[in-house]
Formats: C-alpha cells, structure tokens, sequence
C-alpha cells in the first residue's frame, strides 16, 4: 500500500489520512475556493477517496495572481507541523519583489540589511544574519564575496529562479542544524510541476534617480517534459545590467575619541568606556580648551558608484523509469561581477590642532561636538593644512556560485528513500583594487612655500554630515595650485576567498502505526567545506622592471616598486574632474566635492607601467569543518493534536590555520630631505602561522506540537536546542598588530600619532552559538486567504559574538633592534568575544484579509527585547552588549487591489532601532528606518503582461549613531536612490 501521508510541493508533511482525513478535506475546499475567486498558480493536492496508487495522483489546480499566492502562503503555514513562514511567486518567474530577501522583510520577525539598495541578508528575531541558514532546495549554497561569510548574500540570487520560500522559525530534527536565527529554505521549480513547453520571458529595464541611467535585465524559463511524465527538462536565464550608487557622509568606521586623558566617558549605564580612545584636550586658535568632550577623528563623505553584471543559470532534470522510482539532478550557476569606484572627501585627524581649528559648535549637553571650522592661517601663519584631502578606490570584482547535486527517490508500499549528492562552490574578490590620495595642500612635493588649494573649510553633523569648503578649491586644484600626491595612501590591498562543501545525505521515511506515531524519519548526513582566504597587491611596475628576476633572486616585489613610489603618480590637476562630483540626491550635503575621474587615471596608468599581482601566500587564512549528522524523527497524529518529536546529533571536526602579521613602523619622514621614506627603513613585516583544530558534539532536541482546536483554529507549540558556528572571519581571521616607534610617531605627532602597539584579529577561542529557544503561537483562518494569528517567542543564547575594542596585554618573543623582548599592551585592539546568557524574546502579530472586492491587505507586527548580556574574553568580562542585529520592533503593511487584468499593490515596511556592534567603547545603533515600494501589472491579453514598480518611493535614507543615550554622536547616513522599474512578460 503507498503512503499513508500526504506531503505538499515543499516537502512538509500534513495531517495523516487515518487521523486527520477531515482536515485534509478542508484544505481541498480552500484551493477550490481560490479556483473560484482568483486566477493565479496554485497547485494543491487532493485527498483520495481510497488509499490505492491510481486514486493517490496529485491533482494540479491551474489559478493566477496575489490573492491566490497569498492564500497559498497560508495554507504551507496552517498544515506545517513547525513554525513557518512562507512566501510564493505569483507566476513564473514572477516573485513578488526583485530580490528574495526584499520580500522575506515583509515577513513577521525578519529584518533584512541592504547592499546598494538591494536585500543583501536576512536576520531572524533579533539575532545576526549569521545565524540565519539559507538552503536552496534542502542543501548548503555557498557565497563568496570577497570577505567570506556564513550569511548567504541574497543579491547573488536571481528571484525569477525561486518558486517558494520558506522560513522555519522553529527546528525539526530533519532539518540541518545552523540556524540559531532560523532556517531559509529555497525551492526552485521542476519540470514535473509545470506544464509542458510551458515558461516564461520577460524584459525590464530600470532606471534610478542616484544614476540617471536607463538599464536592462531579462529573464527566460523554459520547462518541457514528454507525454508519459517519466522525463522532464527545465532551462532558466536570468541577466541584468544595474548601476548601484550610494551617498554616504558621517565617520563612517572611524573611531569617536573623548578629550582629556584625566577624564573618563561613561557608557548610558555608567560604565567606564575604553580609555583606548583618550585623547590630549582639544584647544583651537582662540585657546579655548575642550576637555571632556566627544568627537570624531575623522568626518568624510563619499560616493561609492558600482556598475553591476548579474547572471544567473538553472538546469533541472528530472526522470521517472518506473511509477516507483525517480531520478534528477540539479545545476544552479551565479555571477556577479561588480567594477566599483569610491570617491571621498575627509577632513581627518590632522587638522584637530591650533593651526587650523578655529571654533567647534556642541550639542545642548556640552559634551559631544558637533561641528568643527578650520581656517589655513588660524596660528597667525599660513600652515600646510593638508585638507580636504581627496581619496578613494577602484575595484574590479567578480563573484560566482555554482552548485550541482544527483537526487535519487524511491517510493516502497510503506517506505520512502531519498539519496542526494551535491557540491556547491563560490569564488570571490577582486581581480583589480587599489586607492589613491591628494591633498589639497603641495604636501609631498617637496615645495619650499606652502601652497593650500582651500583656504578654509568645515563640517558639521545632524541627521546627515554637511560640509562646506573653499569655493576656489577645485579652480585652484585643476590650475596646478595644491594637489600634493600622497603614495602613501596610495596602496593596494584586497581579499579573496573560496568556499567548497561536497554533501552527501540519506532520508528515510517509514509509515508506521505506533500509537501516536504514524511517521517514522531517519537519516544521515556527511559534508566537508573548505574555505581558503588570502590577500594579494596590485602594482604597477615600470615596463622594464625585471619581474622574473626579482622573484628568482628572493627580494620579491613589493609597494616601493610600484609606479606611486617612483615618481608615477599623475598630478591633480591632470585627474581631476572638471566639475567635481555631481547629483547629490540625498546622503550628505556639500557644496563643493573635488573627486578623481577613475577611469582617467586607469587609463593613464596603464599607459606608462604594467600591472602586476602579488598574491600574498604568508598572509592567509585555512578553514575546513568536517560534519556528520544523525536524526530521528517521529510524527504524530491523536485525536485534534499533531506535530513531530525527534533529536539531531552532530559532530563537527574544525581545523583553522591562519597567518599573524606584525608589521613595525620605523621612520616616516627624512629628517634631512623632508621625503617621505621608502622600504625597508619605512618598516618592516613579520608573520607568524597558527593552526589549531577543535572537535565538537551537539544533541539538539526539538518539539514541534500543533492542536487543531476548531474547524479555523490552530494552535501551536515548540521547544528546541539549536546551534551555529562562529563567522568565518570572527573565528579565523588573521591578527594585524602595528608598531609605531618613537621616530613615527615624532614625525607625526602634528597628527597626535602615539607610539606603541595596536591591531586586530579573530578569536580562535570562540564558541559556537548555542540557544534553548520555545515558541507559542494561535492563529485563526476564517476566509478564503484570510487570517490573523499572534505567536510569543523565547531565545536564550550563549556564546553570541560581539565585536570590541580592548586592551590586550600578552608576552612578547621581540623584534631584533626594534623591540625588546618581555610583556606588551595592544592598545587599541579591535576582536571579537563569546557573549552569555543573552535574552531574544517578543510577540508577533499579524493578519491578512482578501476582500471580495478585489482589495486585499497583509500586515504584521514583531516586538523584541533583548537584555545587556555578558561580553568575555578567555574568561574575562570586557563589558555587556544586546544582541547585534537586534530591533525593538518591526511592521509591515502591504495593500492591494486586483482584478482579471490588471493589479497594484504598496508595501510598507519599518523596522526600530538596530544593534550594530560596539565601536569606540559603545554599542552602534542605526536609526529607525521605513520605505515605501510599489507595484503594478497590466494583462493587455491572456499571455502579455506589463509590469511597473517604483522601489522606496519615499526616499528613505539609513543613519546609524554611536550609543543610543544621544542622537549626537552620528556615525554615518547612506542613501542608495529610488528605483524605477518597467517591463514587459509573455507567458506560454
């Protein structure tokens, strides 16, 4: 006999038919309520009249539009065992936003970060995206955007490929451990599912008002298979050409500091905050002293333009030799490239001096400054200001993504058996990036006179950093005056990483009739990943260099033999652009901006030198985990309850092996000459390899427990242990550790250099996540597509990682002739720590309602309150932090109107406040932030469909600030434009 339960398209099951056949039936009259009231694409299954395999076909009930899918967005959630969300497209190639994560934030609990405008990652109830797991179709994708990331960056996929998505929020033993936040599982469509030589084309063009460019995209998916069912193929097609460009003023990363090395700033609870970041009292010409005060070393603004080339490729086969037994195979490849250039104007720490400053403004405390004006001959004599000083990158950056898996199935009269084999790999990082600076002073060439392109300048803060310099400046700069080349800060540096996991899993499923029990699953799952991080140069050497011979004979090659050492540099005036940077639309306020033409000065310096690419093999970093996984899990049925009991067993093996770089800063500037140093008297570079493998076993248990508690009403609950891994670069990163000798620091102490150690790194001691989480939700289906529904959640987590910025005292072996050996202090010292006993917990609300009119809405609620946990390092208490990704409160709001032809629809969405990590001795907190998008689409026939969306109408603009006891200390603002889309779709 076959099965005795029901599964829908995504693999969850529903109610038995022994047990529950009442239940099943209602879910058949709600999809044949939608065939009456809409026409959109919903294939739902039906229950048989008898169990026998003629009667157990799936029926396919053809229906179209957003009604239809929101009703279907219920019904995976209403017959889920688990806590889930789900989300639908409305057609072929047709998911309700441009980017998956874009429509995941419209889900209760989920809070996405944008990457020029576009949903880069998903968090989940207040936790890092970090912990969010994403799987495309039950199995690991792996991402590589340079800087590797367990978080799977969303604007690789392309959203026309995804057919559902849905989000567990509570765990079943059959699902992978990872997700601490919660799992995304991503399923595509397959041949069987559709009609045959059915499909879609579809082609856009977008525009945006940060670019003024009108751009292209298209997508095509075809899908066959033969009269018989037995063999089906489904190709799909996705490119799209987009100009992504982000206005962004504030600090941005750099650090605040607080003046006066007697005083001590306290955090909102009056805790002590790093003395690291003291400062000598601000005096300005005036001597007027600010002692005890807040301010930023470094106030900028930037434009960041990235020219964005996505393709995405899908291949399913499926085959069925026998009613019995299936056959398919999976291939997905992704591209993005990225050439991306930032332009930047700063005014940085130099100018915090007497010669220059001539006034700050402070807030109504007296304690934070929020401005600061600068004149050249505030000492009583024109100095060598030095700024605004110009700078900026360019980079050529590619990523990809490929995954492959061979899926076998086999159904027995009370068995099922499913086999999967797959790889997945992604390669990321630039195959071009270096950064170039002028001042606008005639620093660095050797001038006798000083000569200053800007007389005076200034900057201050709000919700956005304006400032404002000398309208001359660019004139003076393109007529030769000023323009100092600064090769110093003209270097190169990048990160590349691969990331490869071959899996392979076993899924057993046994009917049974053990009392409650009526489903018995079991499995097993290997997977070993790879990840390798290294770092590499770009210099551009002069065309007879003799690369071959500098390798052979041991020297190598290095900075001081690229082209900005050796006299390369063009001048300002010759790559400059004549007008500066134009349309400001939002982000910062300046009236004048001073940036490089990119391509101007590539073009030259291809011209004169030859490029070459160091690829650094003493500075990398080795990651590879091997897993082993078991599970058990019973599903169960008794009278008005079901749900699923079960344990995961894993077993982790992680080996790190990552390289520590010290480098000693020994001499900046001739004491003679005036020149700046060059090479080995420059400084020098020391690495140090650490290796250190860690093996681990978890026992995760879960409870999922549903009660059908009315003919509508259901009421859910679920009790878990779940966990995740440590971030790639939170764990394996290698240290950097700087010294400055007294010799440095003396020919920069105008610049308040300090001599001594600081630096960076991971924290190979870090633990992985681990949380005890529960969950209780009721939720009421009273209409076709209709419900409204409230969920509690509970998450207690220890080992979350919080970045901080420490003292870090350890021994010393020394540095022949530089530093002695014995016990040091790294001050400052930017690495991350195990947090413990952090609280997540809320409530979720939520309600959808289809009129009968055609209007319909979609809204919900999320509060969550985290406390301020523990932060430790070996042991040590450094000081306390909230959750990082967590928001207060989140709600969204989408309203629609929809006929036969034609439908439109506005979503809303505002998340609360945001934890972002802890600089300068305080927790980052972005502001607030709501956008507003809409959508429309016209059937001008049956198969042609026009299509119109307007993506954050409202303009909004993202801000984050330093501590939340203020809105004065303001780090950065960001806006990444409105966006325009058209297009038109035929479907066959």
């Amino acid at each position: 006999m076959y099965s005795k339960n029901r599964y829908n398209k995504t693999g969850n099951t529903t109610q038995p038919v022994s047990l529950r056949k009442h239940r099943l039936a209602q879910a058949v009259s709600l999809s044949l309520l939608l065939t009456a009231t809409c026409n959109t694409a919903l294939a739902q299954q039906t229950e048989p009249a008898a169990e026998t395999k003629a009667e157990a076909e799936v029926e396919v009930v053809q229906v179209r539009g957003i009604r239809a899918s929101m009703a279907e967005n219920m019904a995976i959630k209403r017959l889920s065992s688990a806590v889930v969300d789900a989300i639908t497209a409305e057609d072929i190639g047709k998911f309700p936003d441009k980017n998956v994560a874009d429509s995941l934030q419209r889900v209760p609990g989920v809070v996405i970060q944008r990457d020029g405008g576009e949903g880069s990652t998903v968090s989940i109830r207040g936790l890092s995206s970090d912990l969010t797991f994403t799987q495309l179709n039950g199995n690991f994708i792996a991402s590589s955007p340079g800087e590797p990331s367990r978080s799977f960056d969303y604007t690789l996929l392309p959203s026309a490929m995804i057919q559902t998505v849905e989000v567990f929020k509570s765990p079943e033993a059959r699902l992978d451990a990872g997700g601490v936040g919660g799992t995304v599982l991503l399923h595509t469509r397959k041949p069987f599912d559709m009609e045959a030589n059915s499909g879609v084309l579809n082609i856009e063009s977008t525009y945006a008002d940060v670019t003024d460019k009108h751009e292209p995209q298209f997508t095509g998916v075809y899908s066959w298979k033969n009269d018989a069912e037995s063999l089906g193929l489904l190709v799909g097609y996705t490119r799209q050409n987009r100009t992504s460009r982000v206005l962004s003023g504030g600090t941005d990363s750099s650090v605040w500091r607080w003046s006066g090395v007697a005083d001590t700033a306290v955090d909102v609870n009056g805790n002590p905050v790093d003395n690291n970041n003291n400062w000598a009292a601000l005096t300005d010409a005036q001597g007027n002293v600010y002692n005890g005060v807040w301010f930023p070393q470094v106030a900028r603004v930037g434009v960041t333009k990235e020219e964005r080339d996505r393709e995405g490729v899908q291949l399913t086969g499926q085959w069925r030799p026998t009613d019995r037994l299936e056959l398919g195979f999976n291939y997905f490849g992704f591209t993005l490239g990225q050439d991306r250039t930032r332009s930047v104007v700063s005014m940085p720490e130099w100018s915090l001096n007497p010669n220059f400053l001539t006034g700050v403004t402070l807030d109504a405390s007296g304690t934070i400054i929020t401005g600061m004006d600068y004149t050249v001959g505030a000492g009583g004599a024109e100095n060598d200001m030095q700024f605004p000083w110009m700078n900026g990158s360019y980079v050529r950056e590619e990523s990809t993504s490929d995954t492959f898996d061979f899926n076998f199935s086999y159904e027995g009269d009370s068995y099922r058996l499913k086999l999967v084999a797959g790889n997945t790999k992604a390669k990321g990082g630039p195959t071009e990036s270096w950064d170039v600076a002028y001042k606008s002073s005639n620093w660095g060439e050797n001038q006798p006179f000083i000569e200053n392109a800007a007389q005076y300048a200034g900057w201050s803060t709000g919700d956005r950093m304006s400032m404002y310099i000398d309208p001359n400046t660019l004139t003076n700069l393109l007529s030769g005056v000023g323009g100092g080349r600064d090769p110093g800060s003209s270097n190169s540096s990048f990160v590349r990483s691969t990331l490869e996991e071959r899996y392979y899993q076993l899924d057993l499923d046994f009917d049974v009739d053990w009392g409650i029990f009526t489903l018995v699953r079991t499995g097993l799952k290997f997977r070993d990943a790879k990840l390798h991080r290294e770092t590499g140069n770009n210099f551009f050497l002069a065309p007879d260099f003799d690369i071959e011979g500098a390798l052979a004979s041991g020297r190598g090659i290095d900075q001081f033999d690229s082209y900005q050492w050796n006299g390369g540099m063009p001048l300002a005036k010759d790559v400059l652009k004549t007008n500066g940077e134009g349309n400001i639309a939002g982000g910062f306020n300046i009236n004048l901006m001073p940036v490089i033409d990119w391509d101007k000065y590539r073009d030259i310096i291809l011209s004169n030198y030859k490029p070459y690419t160091r690829i650094e093999d003493n500075f990398v970093y080795n990651i590879r985990e091997q897993g082993e996984a078991f599970y058990l899990q019973g599903d169960f049925s008794f009278g008005d309850f079901r749900g699923n009991t079960g344990v995961r067993v894993v077993k982790t093996k992680t080996t790190g092996e990552s390289t520590d770089l010290y480098t000693y800063f020994l001499d900046h500037t001739d004491d003679v000459t005036g020149l700046p140093v060059t090479g080995d008297a420059r400084f020098v570079e020391n690495w140090q390899l650490i290796s250190q493998t860690t093996e681990e076993t978890y026992v995760l248990p879960s409870l999922n427990l549903v009660w059908d508690a009315g003919d509508n009403l259901v009421v859910r609950g679920a009790l878990a242990k779940v966990m995740s891994p440590p971030g790639y670069s939170d764990l394996g990163s290698q240290e950097r550790i700087s010294f400055i000798s007294d010799e440095w620091a003396k020919d920069r102490e105008a610049f308040n250099t300090q001599p001594g150690f600081s630096g960076s790194g991971g924290n190979k001691n870090l633990k992985p996540f681990e949380s005890m989480q529960a969950d209780l939700s009721i939720e009421y289906y009273y209409g076709t597509g209709s419900a409204v529904g409230m969920a509690l959640f509970y998450k207690d987590v220890d080992n979350f990682v919080v970045p901080l910025i420490i003292d870090s005292v350890r021994d010393f072996a020394g540095e022949p002739g530089v530093v002695e050996p014995g016990q040091i202090t790294i001050s400052p010292y930017s690495t991350v720590g195990n947090g413990t006993n952090a609280k997540s917990q809320g409530v979720e609300l939520f309600i959808q309602h289809a009129f009968a009119n055609g209007f319909g809405l979609n809204a919900n609620y999320t509060y969550n309150k985290t406390n301020q946990a523990d932060v430790n390092i070996d042991g040590e208490k450094f000081g306390e932090s909230p959750l990082v990704g967590s928001a207060k409160y989140q709600y969204n709001l989408s309203a629609f109107y929809e006929t036969d032809n034609y439908s439109i629809r506005a979503s809303y969405n505002k998340r609360g406040e945001t934890v972002l990590g802890i600089n300068s001795g305080l927790n980052v907190y972005q502001d607030p932030y709501d956008q507003v998008d809409v959508n429309a689409t016209y059937a001008l026939t049956e198969r042609w469909l026009l299509s119109a969306s307007v993506i954050n109408l409202t303009e909004s603009e993202s801000t984050s600030r330093l501590g939340n006891d203020t809105d004065a200390r303001f780090l950065s603002n960001s806006y990444a434009g409105r966006r325009y889309y058209a297009g038109i779709t035929f479907n066959f």
